[in-house]
């Protein structure tokens, strides 16, 4: 596929994602004109019950490493804040990232993030572990990004690299990222496969994981089954297509960059 091609179907898979950020006719499973509109935002989603706190601020009592019963090296508590050192540590091949001990699968998650200059990192949702391969070939990727140092920001399509985003798959709009050094607050909410990402208290993005176009992502993405590039991770593509679908982990990626996270709360829309 030549790059224009390339670019314009990820233009035009972009503009269908969502009825309420795109103001399109069609929601991401091809509604029809004559069927009510997608609720916008939270219309849809429940309150929930009592908040859960994952991070008590002084100990990583909750979490263990991604198909590991210990914590990976390079991650701390330090100042209040759940730290993963960036320098002092490396990337682990066999999996790095912490995960918290419990499943989730319709939820509302707060947590504040603050990047290393050039920094790079990423929130997890709907993970599961799978022995052998990493965290993120089963969970869409909230990424978390220092937009303007670290190059990544400028790879992919449209932008969907870049803070806020849904990895590799679609941009969010608008970026109202902080820059590196400051606490950025971000909210996810997941129920009945519908997905927000919120940066700062805004909307950047809304999509719907099991549909044609969530498919259609996948398959432009670097999770796609129908290219050898050594840079993709084809094996990735069927468990990509079932997030969302059973209850999944929450998980911080361990990138090799330094990252802290703080004020980690969840609601459980199952109970």
């Amino acid at each position: 596929m030549n790059k224009i091609n390339y670019i314009t179907g990820m233009a035009l898979i972009v503009l269908s994602l969502s009825a309420c950020t795109q103001q399109a006719n069609q929601t991401a499973d091809n509604q029809t004109a004559d069927q009510p509109e997608t609720p916008c935002a939270e219309e849809a989603v429940p309150e929930g019950g009592e908040w859960l706190t994952l991070f008590d601020g002084q100990t990583l009592a909750g979490w263990r490493g991604y198909c590991m019963d210990s914590i990976p090296a390079g991650w701390v508590v330090d100042d209040g804040n759940i730290t993963f050192k960036g320098s002092e540590s490396t990337v682990n091949p066999e999996g790095g990232d912490l995960i918290y001990d419990r499943a989730f699968k319709n939820f509302i998650l707060e947590i504040d993030w603050k990047i290393d200059k050039a920094g790079n990192s990423g929130i997890f949702y709907t993970a599961q572990e799978v022995k052998g391969k990493p965290i993120y070939y089963s969970s869409p990727e909230y990424q978390l990004l220092d937009n303007e140092n670290m190059p990544d920001a400028w790879q992919g399509v449209g932008g969907n690299r870049q803070a806020g985003a849904v990895y590799d798959m679609i941009p969010p709009v608008p970026q109202p990222v902080k820059p590196y050094g400051n606490w950025n607050h971000t909210k996810i909410v997941l129920y009945k496969q519908h997905v927000y990402h919120y940066m700062n208290d805004t909307l950047v993005l809304d999509f719907k994981l099991g549909t044609p176009v969530w498919k259609a992502l996948v398959d432009k993405s670097k999770f796609s089954k129908f290219s050898n590039d050594p840079e993709k991770c084809p094996d990735a593509y069927e468990l990509m297509l079932d997030c969302g679908k059973n209850p999944g982990y929450i998980g911080l990626q361990d990138h090799g960059y330094g990252v802290r996270f703080r004020n980690i709360r969840i609601k459980d829309l199952d109970q």
